[in-house]
């Protein structure tokens, strides 16, 4: 029995097959069932694909083709084990991005994301073209590629101001991990190497209480799937849980999905086709109280450029200043214990608070040039009779913030420096 839709993959795969043969490239008979079964699976019918797997198996020879058909096997054999341990997320919104800047638009500190190559990921791909780390963060969590090899995960902190060197946490696979991000005592992550379905799945260890990590386990369900799933984050407000997919999409784009966040969510078996396949597309809820994906929010597009290059640039300032007031009290609390404290520590509190006084210097040379900034742009909008109503700058500018009471608006952020 062949699922609905599923008669023009299999369409497809006989088209490419035929074209193959008519250039002299022959397949050999079992790459056909391998074909179908891969088209089985993506379409969440694991057993239909466990079967035509195994016919494939049946007749192939090849050592090193039947390793990977067996690698395949065992990803839809996964596949029917997940499908009795699924949840069913209340979706709250849903909204396509490209692929090369779809984590701007998460509900995380503005100016967090520094884009690829930069000192810890020199070596950007498709899927991970930034790195997360906001500004004044203690420890970093990343990915990155040394030479030819797998997309490693790696941890460093900061020790009285020099990052330590990077650790490889010990539960990398063979293949790609991508977008480690710890909330609480979690961490998240993507990985194509562990127990799961194939492509990009997600990921959770809970921290110990000695330190480290548990064994990751497979979040399942609809949150993973046969295609790509990654950089799943818990909402700083504790109202969502959001992830990104490539299912369903077209090619550079992955959608964001928004669901309502469950402390303890409930699994359940899904053994039907049609009912995983549904479940896992995650369309949004219909109740347009909680459902807005007809607007993504920037400042170009709500209000005119002038207004929009006004913002931007008292962005700048707004957060210079911020981050110089963040600096200071860091100052201040540090001083506080050198005054109270001894020994090594003592010298280790010394250290940071030196290097913290260092930075002070120059963020208050930026914000100077900032301000001076924004001033020209005030005079030539004056000299040219461009007039910016602030009130509704600064209005639009706390619209900036993910999450409002009867929708979910998507905003963009910006970029952070490379030179961190």
């Amino acid at each position: 029995m062949r699922f609905p839709g599923q008669g023009l993959v299999l369409f497809v795969c006989g088209m490419l097959s035929a074209a193959l043969s008519a250039g002299g490239q022959v397949l050999p008979d079992y790459e056909h069932y391998v074909a179908d079964a891969e088209a089985y699976h993506s379409e969440y019918d694991f057993s239909s694909a466990i079967r035509s797997y195994a016919e494939a198996l049946r007749r192939c020879d090849d050592s090193l083709r039947r390793a990977e058909i067996e690698v395949l096997i065992s990803r839809s054999r996964n596949g029917r084990v997940m499908s009795s341990y699924c949840k069913k997320p209340k979706v709250v919104a849903r909204k396509n991005f490209s692929v090369r800047d779809f984590f701007l638009y998460y509900p995380l500190p503005d100016r967090a994301w520094r884009p690829s190559p930069n000192r810890l990921d020199r070596n950007p791909d498709a899927f991970s073209p930034a790195v997360y780390l906001p500004v004044g963060s203690s420890e970093a969590w990343w990915s990155a590629r040394y030479g030819t090899g797998s997309r490693d995960l790696y941890w460093s902190r900061d020790s009285v101001g020099r990052w330590t060197r990077p650790r490889r946490l010990s539960f990398s696979s063979a293949e790609d991990e991508i977008y480690p991000m710890v909330s609480g005592d979690k961490l998240y992550f993507a990985s194509k190497g562990l127990y799961g379905v194939g492509g990009y799945d997600i990921y959770v260890c809970e921290r110990l209480a000695g330190g480290g990590w548990s064994e990751p386990r497979n979040l399942g369900f609809p949150f993973s799937s046969p295609s790509d799933d990654f950089l799943y984050i818990d909402s700083p407000d504790g109202r969502y849980s959001i992830f990104a997919s490539n299912r369903d999409c077209s090619l550079d784009s992955v959608s964001v999905y928004v669901l309502e966040y469950e402390p303890v969510p409930v699994s359940s078996s899904v053994q039907n086709t049609e009912e995983l396949r549904r479940l896992c597309r995650l369309d949004p809820a219909d109740d347009p109280k909680k459902v807005d994906n007809k607007s993504v929010m920037s400042a170009s597009q709500t209000m005119d450029a002038n207004t929009a290059l006004y913002m931007r640039k008292a962005a700048d300032v707004r957060a210079l200043r911020e981050e110089i007031s963040r600096l200071n009290r860091e100052l201040s609390a540090l001083r506080s214990r050198y005054n109270s404290t001894g020994g090594l520590e003592k010298e280790e509190l010394a250290g940071k608070i030196f290097s913290l006084e260092a930075k002070v210097p120059g963020l208050q040379s930026k914000l100077v040039a900032a301000n001076k900034d924004l001033q020209k742009t005030e005079m030539d909008f004056l000299l040219h009779g461009v007039l910016i109503d602030r009130s509704s700058a600064a209005a639009e500018s706390d619209n900036l913030v993910v999450g409002a009471d009867k929708s979910y608006t998507f905003t963009r952020r910006s970029f952070g420096p490379t030179d961190f």
